[in-house]
C-alpha cells in the first residue's frame, strides 16, 4: 500500500468518494475546487532553474523525458523531498540513477544542482563530459518526438486535464502528489520511506 499516495489523494479529493462513484454533480463540485488551483498563474509557473533547456516550460515533453527514465521533473522533484524528508540519501530512492548515471546516491533538489556543476567541474576532461551530455540531451529529444511514447497514460480520460500536462502537473503538485503517468516513480519513493521507517522501529 502505497502511503504517501493515499494521502495524496486524499487531500486532492477529501470527498471521500471514488472518482468511478461520484455522482456529476459531485464531480462538479470537485471541479470547482480543482480549477481554482489551476487557474492561478502562480501554480502554473515553471519552476525549473534550467531556463535554457529546450524543454523549459514545454510540460509534456519534460515529462516524458522525465518519465522515461523513472526521474522526475525539477517541478515535482520539491514532493519528493517532502516525501523522504528524514530519510537519509544512501536510503531514498535515487530519481536520477536512469537519466544521470553520474549520481550515485539520492540527494534533495538542491544537491542535484550542486552535485551536476561538481561532476562538470571535477571531470578530467570537461569537454568530453559536455559532449557526452549533448548527446545524452539529443536522445531524450528524439524520444519525445515519437508518438508512441509522447502520450498521456492516465486512465482517467474523462478528467477535465487529461492530455493537459501543465494544469495535470499543477494540480498535484499542490497537492503533494504526482500526476498518474509519474506513480511508478510515486511507489519506488514510498516503498524506500517504508523500508527505512521499518528499518529505524526495528
Amino acid at each position: 500500500m502505497n502511503l504517501a499516495l493515499n494521502e495524496h489523494l486524499k487531500r486532492l479529493n477529501p470527498t471521500g468518494v471514488d472518482w468511478a462513484d461520484m455522482t456529476d454533480a459531485q464531480k462538479d463540485e470537485l471541479r470547482k475546487k480543482w480549477d481554482a488551483v489551476v487557474f492561478q498563474p502562480k501554480n502554473l509557473n515553471c519552476t525549473c532553474p534550467r531556463a535554457g533547456c529546450r524543454n523549459n516550460r514545454n510540460c509534456n515533453f519534460c515529462v516524458v523525458t522525465h518519465r522515461e527514465d523513472g526521474s522526475l521533473p525539477d517541478c515535482l522533484r520539491y514532493v519528493d523531498d517532502k516525501i523522504s524528508e528524514g530519510v537519509p540519501p544512501e536510503k531514498r530512492h535515487n530519481v536520477h540513477a536512469l537519466q544521470n548515471p553520474t549520481q550515485k546516491i539520492a540527494v534533495t533538489r538542491d544537491g542535484y544542482e550542486r552535485s551536476l556543476a561538481e561532476a562538470m567541474k571535477n571531470d578530467p576532461d570537461p569537454e568530453a563530459a559536455a559532449a557526452a551530455a549533448r548527446m545524452r540531451v539529443e536522445s531524450w529529444h528524439k524520444r519525445v518526438r515519437d508518438p508512441e511514447v509522447n502520450v498521456c497514460r492516465c486512465p482517467r480520460a474523462d478528467c477535465w486535464y487529461h492530455g493537459n500536462c501543465v494544469k495535470c502537473i499543477a494540480l498535484h503538485r499542490y497537492y503533494d502528489g504526482f500526476p498518474d503517468c509519474c506513480r511508478h516513480i510515486f511507489d519506488k519513493i514510498d516503498a524506500a520511506v517504508q523500508a527505512w521507517d521499518k528499518e529505524q522501529n526495528l
